[in-house]
Order: structure tokens, then C-alpha cells, then sequence
């Protein structure tokens, strides 16, 4: 999953190989007992998501998918699933974006908006893909405002 780039739109962003090379797997692995889902910004690089999860939720029938951009895990000891996926940033052209300040918070509060519509959201692929989808929507709307969060939103 390493050799794979960061944002398919961009040869700017480099490859996930960031993920192992700056700890950010390995130190979401080592929060899991403590947090059961983290979601970790990485700006122009995506967006990645961590999380322990009930062998009775859909994860339970996944198989890592590199191409797909995640990696799940049985075998950790306590019966729970680990799955560390990655989300690449939307294409956005650098000319559009007006001001970078509040789409990491825009993006963190959209996910749980979508979790209090959906509390079980990450534990189906599909749910959690799409509640990411959004997330990211709303942080480009976000990066094209000049307002720290785009009014848009509040429609």
C-alpha cells in the first residue's frame, strides 16, 4: 500500500509510504486500546481512518484491499477487527482554494454530523466511505471560502 500515491490527482503529495515513515500508523495502532475510531487529517494528503471494531459488523467479512486503500486485521489478540483506511484529498486545483484555515475542522465536524445521523456508521465500508465522501466535500467548500467554515454549509 506504501508504493501507492497519497492523492491520485497530484504526484505532489508523494505515496503513503508517509503513513509508516512519519509513525502515523503505528501511533494510531497504539491509541486503539484507549480510542476505538480516529480520524487523522493530513491536509492535501487525505485523510485516514483507524479503528478497533466488532468481529459482528460488516468489517468482519472484508479482506485488506491495497487497492482500495485499506488494510483490516483479525488477528490483534481481543477479537476485535483493525482497520486503518485512507481517504485521498479531492481534486481540487491550487488556483480554487481561497483560504486553508477551518477544512480540517469543517472536515472533523462533518464526520460527526454523519455520526449522529448514522452512530454506526463506521461499522459498515460503505457507511463509513460515504460519511468520509461528505466530510471531504465540505472541507473543499470550506478551502474555497474565504470564511473559516463556507456559509454554504448552513444551507
Amino acid at each position: 500500500m506504501a508504493r501507492l500515491p497519497a492523492s491520485p490527482h497530484s504526484k505532489t503529495t508523494g505515496t503513503l509510504s508517509f503513513l509508516a515513515e512519519e509513525g502515523i500508523a503505528q501511533m494510531a495502532i497504539n491509541l486503539l486500546p484507549f480510542f476505538q475510531h480516529l480520524v487523522i487529517k493530513c491536509g492535501e494528503r487525505g485523510a485516514v481512518v483507524v479503528m478497533r471494531v466488532s468481529p459482528q459488523t460488516k468489517w468482519a467479512s472484508e479482506r485488506s484491499n491495497i487497492h482500495g486503500r485499506y488494510i483490516v486485521s483479525n488477528g490483534n489478540g481481543t477479537g476485535d477487527i483493525v482497520v486503518l483506511e485512507h481517504f485521498p484529498a479531492n481534486h481540487l486545483p491550487p488556483e480554487s482554494i481561497v483560504n486553508v484555515t477551518g477544512a480540517g475542522d469543517t472536515l472533523v465536524a462533518s464526520v460527526l454530523a454523519s455520526l449522529v445521523q448514522n452512530p454506526r456508521g463506521f461499522e459498515d465500508p460503505g457507511s463509513l466511505k460515504k460519511i468520509m465522501e461528505d466530510a471531504q466535500v465540505a472541507a473543499v467548500l470550506t478551502l474555497q471560502s474565504e470564511f473559516a467554515v463556507s456559509p454554504s454549509l448552513s444551507l
